[in-house]
């Protein structure tokens, strides 16, 4: 069963990265090949500017999801960012492209340790970030989905702490703030509910949604203390025709902490959002610029068009 999740999980993620069309501003912004040194880890990266962009510009390292991607896997994101007018980081992970160390698969068992390194690695692409020439470091922000919202909020953590960084803003689309027992037992019962056929229905997503719920074995890595630990805004995006990961058992984990008084969470709920931003009755992709823009704006992040 996990097997089978793992790959579901990996389809998802290598849909969303796609390829930019060739209008787009990734493919018209420059772009500078660069090495970030990451403790025990060179990782290989690009810094990409918006096509004639000038002055300080807010700036972005992007995460990844659970798949073995590299900086282009995450280009959907980086085309995202550059869109908004953000210079982006984006890193090969760990054990992928051009960076060296070691692509450790998602499991409950190994999802603690190997979660802090992805997010040291976020950290260290921060550090190196705020030290380019025109960078605004009164603007800078993570932006990444599915397993990057485990490793970001950790990573927020890391920069305060051991960096000495204060980032602005979180953004995180399709992630889970449960922990990886939670999501994993999702999983196993959403493709247990499947079967043979080859499309999830919303009886599965249900099916995977009470496991969660009903789940009290081993957490793996459980993000309670990163969340609680920082007050950066954080905007969540879920799409509830999402059946890769637990969307309602993390609507009620965020809906618990601002109900608590952490209003630095904050939601955004696509009604026939699938985990590719994709709007399940009219086949056509969510405009996240827009959104993710309009949010900024309230952040005080971006200026108002």
């Amino acid at each position: 069963m996990i097997s089978a999740r793992y790959i579901v999980s990996l389809v998802a993620c290598l849909t969303l990265a796609g390829t930019p069309a060739l209008a787009s501003p990734l493919s018209e912004s420059s772009q500078e090949e660069v090495w970030i040194e990451a403790d025990d880890v060179r990782l290989g990266a690009t810094l990409y500017r918006p096509a004639g962009a000038t002055g300080d510009l807010p700036a972005i390292v992007t995460a990844h999801g659970s798949a073995p991607s590299t900086r282009d896997g995450v280009g959907y994101y980086t085309n995202l960012a550059l869109s908004m007018g953000f210079a982006v980081l984006s890193f090969d992970k760990r054990g992928t492209g051009l960076s060296s160390g070691e692509y450790v698969p998602f499991s409950v068992e190994t999802s603690d340790a190997a979660f802090h390194e992805l997010a040291r690695d976020v950290a260290f692409a921060m550090d190196w970030l705020v030290e380019q020439d025109g960078i605004d470091n009164t603007r800078l922000g993570l932006l990444g989905g599915s397993q990057a919202g485990w490793i970001m909020p950790l990573a927020d953590t890391m920069l305060q702490e051991d960096f000495d960084i204060q980032i602005h803003f979180i953004i995180t689309g399709e992630g889970v703030p449960v922990s990886a027992g939670v999501e994993q037992a999702q999983g196993t019962a959403l493709v247990a509910s499947v079967g043979n056929r080859q499309v999830p229905t919303r009886r599965d997503i249900l099916a995977g949604d009470a496991a969660a719920y009903a789940y009290d074995g081993p957490d793996g890595f459980d993000p309670s203390m990163a969340l609680s630990a920082s007050d950066t805004p954080i905007f969540w995006i879920f799409g509830l025709s999402d059946w890769v990961i637990p969307v309602m058992p993390s609507i009620d984990a965020i809906g618990e902490r601002i109900a608590a008084g952490e209003t630095r969470h904050h939601l955004h709920i696509l009604p026939f959002g699938d985990h590719n931003f994709t709007n399940t009755s009219t086949g056509e992709r969510y405009d996240l610029a827009r959104i993710c823009r309009d949010w900024l704006v309230s952040q005080g992040v971006l200026a108002p068009e």
